[in-house]
């Protein structure tokens, strides 16, 4: 592929040069990983959503790059399912090139979890939110489960990656349910039928959840 590299080494300085200079099939390419993200966590979601077929979207605002193709890809993916997603919030994550703190903010969160109390699930493209330890004290004992997307790129879109260390408490406290994380799955494709989207998306993600879900 000329001049096309990887997504996964992309940088967010170079994430815009990377797909203006990739023919339209190479672009297609890079976009598939996070393509089957969507679908994969579109499975997920409803998994464990059940019957509450109402979702809600976190997602960054349009300063951070438009809607990504992993967020597409979930949304057409969850329709398909029977899903409807009653709300797309979008956030300030803030600005990677400049000094602060990037992520989810927790007022945010909270904002999301009380306007919607009754949904199968809140869903973050927007990273996992900045907690401290008092956060993880008064977060509400009883919530709609909270899923996260937490990896560097979803597609043409930079994400916002969150530590594993950080997820690892935040499942342990409750906070979320799911994480989906970079680096490939310890295990490919499970018996059973094979499934593309699944075996695409173990090449490259992984999911965190607590033990014995």
């Amino acid at each position: 592929m000329k001049n096309c590299i990887s997504l996964k080494i992309a940088s967010l300085l170079t994430l815009s040069i990377v797909f203006t200079s990739c023919t339209p099939k190479e672009t297609q390419d890079l976009l598939k990983p996070t393509q089957a993200l969507g679908k994969v966590l579109a499975d997920e979601t409803a998994q464990i959503a059940g019957t509450k077929k109402r979702v809600v979207i976190i997602t960054p605002d349009a300063s951070w790059g438009g809607t990504s193709s992993a967020e597409k890809s979930f949304a057409t993916a969850l329709k398909k399912r029977g899903f409807t997603v009653v709300d797309t919030k979008a956030v300030n994550v803030g600005d990677p090139m400049k000094s602060g703190q990037v992520g989810l903010k927790m007022v945010d969160v909270l904002e999301a979890l009380q306007k919607f109390p009754d949904v199968g699930a809140i869903v973050s493209f927007a990273g996992a939110p900045l907690v401290n330890l008092t956060d993880i004290a008064n977060f509400p004992a009883e919530h709609p489960p909270l899923l996260v997307v937490a990896v560097a790129t979803l597609g043409e879109v930079p994400g916002v990656a969150t530590a594993r260390t950080q997820l690892g408490q935040m499942l342990d406290a409750k906070i979320i349910q799911l994480a989906i994380i970079d680096g490939p799955e310890s295990t490919g494709q499970k018996d059973g039928k094979p499934n593309p989207d699944r075996e695409l998306f173990a090449q490259h993600y992984q999911t965190m959840r607590l033990p014995g879900q």
